[in-house]
């Protein structure tokens, strides 16, 4: 696709866009322009000749519109995708941090509590080897002292009558064993001691309450950490809800509810074009009261151009129950001969595309943003020549009447018709071309029917005729 930039702008007052020399060679844009050579879409035109110069202002215009508004849309939905993910991987990665924290602390914290038992259990070691080696060091110390006083006494007091030393004897070998007794008894109470106050089972022990304050930290960590998770994850929540609201009402901004702008706008800009193509007047009469007080049914009025006839229109975003009553009191509000409901989607029209109701009300399942204007143009001319013969019928012009209702009659069930091909181009995608050309085929019908009725009540008097009204007025929009 090509483009010169400079070819458009905003002017100077900041409110209208204009383009003046943009070239755009894209082969889409192009086969829909050649649909466009009369203003209103139409079949394609493939001649290059015929088309060379032609307007195709109302096509510009419709593609930037829709465009502008796809875009717009888009972006929004994109943006709002982009922000969610962009929270949900917030909220994982947090949770991998918190949950690698946690896991890192619980590491220290058992390798510190390990690192203390071999430290306590290295000591236990130390101090058991070292009781054995002192108790077996005092032993022999305490023996070889005690030989040596035995031996120091036999040789003082021993001589030639050892009686003192017979006497001595026992007592120096009780004090021998009393000496070994005190000195073991005071090592192992020692060496006891110093175990206990190393031993991490004993509540009492520096070592024990040292662990349990580690303990008590990691807990405490623990709690911390997973209260800021909790928090954290709360609040990622609520943003991710606030994210999914945001998205909500963007929808909602593009499927517009009852009385919505962008719905009913979209078709009075179309209704206005179909106005001016048929040489007739169109009003939007949303918020004007009409012939019944206080009532404001009939949300467009389409006025035939010089005649009384009046079609009109009721439009809505939602489903309705009861339209033939509804549509009954938006004629009598706005003193109209015949008159058109639209909804945006065949469920809000108890799933048909058409539904005729009687032979003065149609209901009709319209997207403005998506549908062919084409189907909207043909059931309007359908209801404007309605009118056109109720009008005559009620003014008391009977010649030709019976002829024009006739063909009307035959144009409603040929319209009856669309509901079911739409149905079957919705469920067949693979035979779009044979769909649209029997479309095509029924919209022709119509247009030479309504041509028909037209002609037919074209012979019931100048007076009663638009002046200058062309025969083939139906092909004309």
């Amino acid at each position: 696709m090509s483009e010169t930039h400079a070819g458009a702008r905003i002017d100077e007052t900041g409110r209208a866009l204009l383009i003046e020399t943009l070239q755009i060679a894209d082969d889409a844009v192009l086969r829909e322009a050649r649909r466009w050579t009369t203003g209103v879409r139409g079949e394609p035109i493939e001649d290059d000749q015929s088309v060379a110069g032609a307007d195709v202002t109302a096509f510009a215009t419709e593609a930037l519109t829709l465009g502008a508004r796809a875009l717009t849309a888009t972006a929004q939905t994109v943006e709002a995708r982009a922000l969610e993910r962009l929270v949900t991987d917030v909220g994982a990665r947090t949770n991998a941090a918190t949950t690698a924290a946690a896991e890192l602390t619980t590491r220290a914290t058992r390798d510190a509590t390990d690192a203390i038992a071999k430290v306590t259990d290295h000591a236990r070691k130390a101090i058991v080897e070292a009781d054995r080696t002192t108790r077996d060091e005092l032993t022999t110390a305490v023996t070889a002292c005690k030989a040596q006083l035995v031996e120091e006494t036999r040789r003082l007091f021993g001589g030639d009558s050892p009686e003192l030393l017979e006497r001595l004897q026992p007592v120096l070998n009780e004090f021998g064993t009393q000496l070994e007794k005190h000195v073991s008894d005071g090592a192992r109470q020692l060496l006891e001691q110093a175990a206990k106050q190393l031993d991490p089972a004993d509540p009492t022990s520096p070592i024990a309450r040292h662990a349990a304050g580690i303990t008590e930290q990691h807990q405490q960590l623990a709690r911390r950490l997973e209260e800021q998770n909790t928090e954290l994850g709360r609040k990622v929540d609520e943003l991710v809800s606030q994210v999914k609201v945001q998205d909500a009402r963007t929808r909602l901004a593009q499927v517009t509810p009852i009385k919505g702008e962008t719905f009913e706008g979209s078709l009075h800009a179309i209704l206005q074009g179909v106005a001016a193509g048929l040489g007739d007047e169109y009003t939007d009469t949303t918020a004007t009261t009409g012939a019944i007080p206080r009532c404001k049914k009939g949300d467009g009025v389409l006025a035939v151009g010089g005649q009384t006839a009046k079609v009109v229109l009721e439009m809505t975003d939602s489903p309705r129950t009861a339209w033939g009553d509804y549509l009954d009191e938006a004629e009598r509000n706005r003193v109209a001969h015949a008159s058109l409901g639209i909804v945006r989607t065949p469920e809000q029209n108890a799933g048909l595309s058409v539904r005729v109701l009687g032979p003065r009300r149609v209901v009709l399942a319209f997207d403005p943003e998506v549908d062919n204007p084409e189907l909207l143009r043909t059931v309007v001319q359908l209801l404007r020549t309605v009118a056109i013969a109720e009008s005559l019928r009620s003014g008391g012009v009977g010649a030709e009447i019976a002829t024009a209702q006739e063909r009307i009659t035959a144009a409603l069930e040929q319209l009856e018709k669309i509901s079911d091909i739409k149905k079957a181009a919705a469920s067949i995608g693979r035979q779009v071309t044979t769909i649209e050309t029997g479309c095509t085929t029924v919209t022709q019908s119509i247009h030479r029917l309504l041509d028909e009725a037209l002609g037919a009540l074209a012979g019931t008097g100048s007076d009663t005729t638009t002046p200058g009204e062309p025969t083939d007025a139906a092909h004309a929009a």
